[in-house]
């Protein structure tokens, strides 16, 4: 009975994997001597605001954001945003330097199946994207074959994070 039940539950968890910290990723990403979590709520105004400017439908007002410091000086942030891809979340991080453009972007938690999971290479291809460019798949960003519903969910996230950093200055 163990053997079956392992064998029935252990798949389950292989498919839920968390993949890195946030507050971890953020302080190495800006070479931060601290990082500070706030969670973000956006007014209704800000909601309408933030679905124009990214072009996205907005799900909900509360945003996580980590604020990378030196002292008491912000050196970039850290936009958690978790997304649907097929039939299970995704969530990313979305680390923006203080010129309003994308450092990296960092898969935290994939509960997809791994193989869906876009490569390092194709998330380098957000570096130094701001929210001036459109951020569209086949545009500025290359499709990735066998990913591609996870690369429309992190495109569409990059252009949430961008346009949250622009709205909600933390």
């Amino acid at each position: 009975m163990k053997t079956v039940l392992s064998l029935l539950v252990f798949p389950l968890l292989a498919f839920a994997q968390v993949l890195g910290d946030p507050i971890a990723l953020t302080q190495r990403a800006f070479n931060a001597k601290s990082v500070e979590q706030q969670n973000i709520i956006l007014s209704q105004a800000q909601v309408q605001q933030l679905m124009k400017a990214s072009q996205q439908p907005i799900e909900t007002k509360i945003y996580r954001v980590y604020s990378a410091k030196n002292d008491s000086k912000t050196v970039g942030y850290g936009v958690l945003l978790n997304k649907k891809v097929r039939t299970k979340t995704a969530i990313a991080l979305y680390l923006i330097d203080m010129s309003g453009k994308i450092k990296s972007i960092e898969i935290v938690a994939f509960n997809e199946p791994i193989e869906y999971l876009p490569s390092k290479t194709w998330l380098d291809g957000f570096d130094n994207k701001s929210s001036a460019n459109t951020l569209k798949l086949n545009q500025d960003i290359p499709t990735t074959t066998g990913a591609t519903l996870s690369a429309r969910a992190i495109t569409d996230g990059a252009r949430i994070a961008l346009s949250l950093i622009d709205i909600a200055k933390p």
